[in-house]
């Protein structure tokens, strides 16, 4: 299954429902602080979590004014914080099948919901018309009374018009066609739990099996720089886990191990076998780290004196070290001391071995990734998210950071805004596509992201510079180029910066600024640029850039004034 939609409601500062359309591939979260991004993925994680489980609590984390207010009306322990829909792929409709009794029709939708007292509730939903035309193909219904049907607002509709069809047909003669609308009610029965949702309880737990894995990791999941082997064994053992147990248990697990095996007398052969999985994950973390190729992890193990029983005896712990070598200066130093950046790639990747190959259907979640890396590693670490983690599971990550944001990827962004003041306490979370309507404050960061990338071309590129007049210009041409060039055919010259100015009232300054040192060309749009297209060709004229170069759309011959 594959998330589509995310409803957030009643949790936390999300007061009002707040619906949240996801990318198949990666979706990103923009917000400033506290701004209700980590509020999302805590509430998505909790629908079924792939690590650390955590429970919906009531009363602390209900929207604190309206608890008192709203337990009068309803039972709050039924309420649904989070809601998901997800879509089926090929491998998901033998086990729907199994689970139905019947094919799910193309559209079909999974909902997936958990309340506050930690209830797993399931829908399957299609599409009205959908389930009609399935069901008239089946029973023979002509295609003139499906037409007529499908339009119909609710299933009632749709019996009573079949019967009043099939009057019809019968009396002028057209039997089949009434034989055909008389057996349709009874065929749409089958299709009943698409039609009023309701699973029985034998589904719904069948659902909950093929329900995709929710993956969060945060800055709390570090690796440690030691590890108390026979303390986490026992944290293991009775499920009470601390930050980073986790991703040590991951780690472990990669080298086929866990922690009680390094407690035996074979624990030199078990490190051996763990030092080779931990150089297979540098290995995959330097295909992406570019500040430092000359790390690597190293482990080690000692015997330190923990406790002294009654009898004076030492008790000894065996502890696991985790080290950072720098071959740059030929030192090593505990994990936890050097390079935090490095710290936080490796511990994810260790964290996700369990899934990193699985075929299992998960979702990663990662809360404000890479903060404590350098931009240009936000960069190659964003690299990873797209091109590599993205292609194999779905991604949702916040960030604030103009670094953690790739403007030609606008569409994957949403932006999230606790409108809540001192005045207007009840207030809460709004997600909006990243546009005008967005908070301006919330959306900052894209705009430090277009800027950055702008900057970049003008100042460090070295082909034709295209001034257009917006940021959505520049989107729409990137995306377009990119599309054509997927198609086999000519997209645009990848030396050429595009560069938008502002709006066309900015195009003659950038012309006479520019025009003189740098291959500029100009395109503009939209009727209002005629009063300043003679100032845009003035200005090129001055600083002796070729007229054929600047190009308004509305004065090309053969394109519509726009």
């Amino acid at each position: 299954m594959r998330l589509t939609k995310v409803k957030i409601q009643r949790f936390r500062n999300f007061t009002d429902p707040q619906t949240m359309m996801v990318e198949p591939d990666v979706t990103c979260l923009v917000g400033k602080n506290e701004s209700g991004k980590t509020t999302i993925l805590k509430a998505l994680h909790r629908l079924n979590p792939a690590n650390r489980p955590d429970e919906f609590k009531l009363a602390t984390e209900y929207p604190r004014r309206r608890l008192a207010r709203d337990r009068k009306k309803e039972r709050l322990e039924e309420v649904e914080p989070v809601i998901a829909w997800f879509s089926l792929e090929p491998q998901d409709i033998e086990p729907v099948t199994a689970v139905l009794g019947f094919t799910p029709p193309d559209g079909t939708l999974v909902r997936a919901s958990r309340t506050y007292d930690s209830a797993n509730l399931f829908e399957v939903e299609c599409g009205l018309a959908t389930i009609v035309q399935i069901a008239s193909a089946e029973v023979g219904v002509d295609p003139e009374d499906v037409i007529e049907l499908a339009e119909l607002p609710d299933i009632a509709a749709v019996r009573t018009r079949a019967e009043e069809l099939a009057t019809t047909h019968r009396a002028a003669r057209r039997t089949a066609r009434a034989t055909a609308l008389r057996a349709l009610p009874q065929e749409l029965t089958q299709y009943d739990v698409l039609i009023d949702g309701e699973l029985t309880n034998g589904q719904q737990e069948q659902m909950m099996d093929l329900l995709p894995k929710f993956f969060y990791f945060s800055n709390y999941e570090l690796l440690k720089g030691e590890t108390d082997l026979e303390e986490l064994a026992a944290r293991v053992a009775s499920g009470d886990l601390q930050d980073g147990d986790e991703t040590m248990t991951a780690l472990l697990t990669l080298a086929g191990q866990e922690p009680k095996s390094f407690l035996d007398e074979e624990y030199v052969t078990r490190k051996a076998e763990l030092q080779a999985a931990s150089s297979d994950l540098t290995q995959q973390v330097m295909k992406y780290w570019k500040q430092n190729n000359a790390l690597s992890v190293r482990f080690d193990t000692d015997m330190p004196v923990v406790d002294t029983s009654p009898h004076g005896t030492p008790i000894r712990h065996r502890f696991l070290k985790v080290e950072l070598h720098d071959a740059r200066h030929d030192v090593d130093t505990n994990f936890e001391t050097r390079s935090a950046g490095f710290q936080w790639f490796f511990s994810f990747l260790a964290a996700f071995s369990v899934y990193q190959d699985s075929d299992e259907r998960v979702v990663v979640l990662l809360d404000e990734p890479g903060t404590s890396l350098h931009g240009e590693a936000q960069r190659d670490f964003l690299s990873y998210i797209f091109n590599e983690l993205g292609t194999h599971q779905q991604v949702l990550y916040t960030t604030h950071s103009q670094h953690m944001l790739d403007p030609t990827r606008y569409e994957t962004m949403r932006a999230v805004h606790d409108r809540a003041t001192r005045d207007e306490p009840e207030l809460g979370v709004v997600i909006t596509p990243v546009n005008l309507s967005a908070d301006r404050t919330t959306i900052l960061p894209v705009e430090a992201a277009l800027g950055y990338t702008v900057a970049q071309h003008l100042f460090l590129g070295h082909g034709p510079h295209l001034a257009v007049e917006g940021s959505s210009d520049f989107v729409f041409l990137i995306r377009m180029s990119a599309h054509l060039t997927a198609l086999g055919r000519n997209g645009l010259d990848p030396r050429m910066s595009i560069i938008p100015v502002g709006g066309a009232t900015n195009m003659p300054a950038f012309v006479a600024l520019f025009g003189r040192r740098l291959d500029v060309r100009a395109l503009v749009d939209g009727a209002e640029t005629n009063k300043v297209s003679t100032k845009i060709r003035q200005a090129a004229e001055a600083v002796g850039v070729d007229q054929h170069k600047i190009v308004i759309l509305g004065e090309t011959p053969g394109l519509p004034n726009t």
